[in-house]
């Protein structure tokens, strides 16, 4: 399965769960900080994800998109979501030395990451239809990288999959244009690392991290 199959395959996953939740819905509703008529949302997603520490020194920032299904319980906010991004490689080819008069060199290909995670924030409510909230995601990474190394001694092509525990904590703010509609930006400090037995993986125990802030348009229903 492709890259691209897998993540349609599991950007199924939350529609299915907005189906379910519309259809056992009761008939009282309550959304908090909008005066609406809905306990749930969708919303789209659109970041822009700033890697920082090893994955800094290699990539470039990246444009990242998902979409989120939230449900809302008084001051509180619960959601999952499903998103994508691609770190481009800073150089189209990097050189490292290996002895006094000789360099080699390394050629990355993009360093792609879905992201699956569950999210909980609580709500401070400014004015009405105006909120902050704080909080924070926990889930999971699959990331994949892969790059071409070579020098006098190796000639080596690496192609790494990995599944990475995620955590990120979050700050956000949430407008809402009106009963149904609302928009937020949201700023949060992402941190993943390879799971499994390091006998296995030397990259585990092995913490990345970035910065990323997006941009969230949701439909509450």
């Amino acid at each position: 399965m492709s890259l691209k199959q897998l993540f349609n395959t599991i950007l199924f996953i939350p529609l299915t769960i907005l189906v379910f939740a519309t259809s056992t819905a009761n008939a009282q509703y309550y959304r908090y900080g909008g005066g609406g008529s809905g306990t749930y949302g969708i919303g789209l997603v659109g970041s822009y994800d700033v890697p920082v520490g090893n994955l800094g020194y290699t990539f470039k920032p990246a444009i990242g998109y998902g979409v989120s299904v939230f449900s809302y319980h008084g001051n509180f906010t619960s959601s999952i979501t499903i998103g994508y991004h691609a770190y481009k490689p800073k150089l189209d080819t990097f050189y490292y030395q290996v002895d006094q008069t000789n360099y080699g060199t390394v050629h990355y290909d993009n360093y792609t990451a879905i992201s699956i995670y569950l999210g909980v924030a609580y709500n401070f409510e400014i004015s009405d239809g105006v909120k902050v909230y704080a909080g924070l995601n926990l889930g999971a990474y699959y990331t994949h990288m892969a790059f071409h190394s070579s020098d006098l001694y190796v000639d080596d092509t690496e192609n790494l999959g990995e599944k990475d525990a995620y955590l990120a904590p979050k700050i956000g703010f949430t407008y809402s244009l009106n009963d149904n509609v609302a928009i937020g930006i949201e700023g949060k400090y992402n941190l993943f690392a390879p799971t499994g037995r390091a006998a296995d993986n030397p990259l585990v125990g092995t913490v990345y991290s970035s910065y990323a802030g997006s941009f969230i348009l949701t439909y509450n229903f």
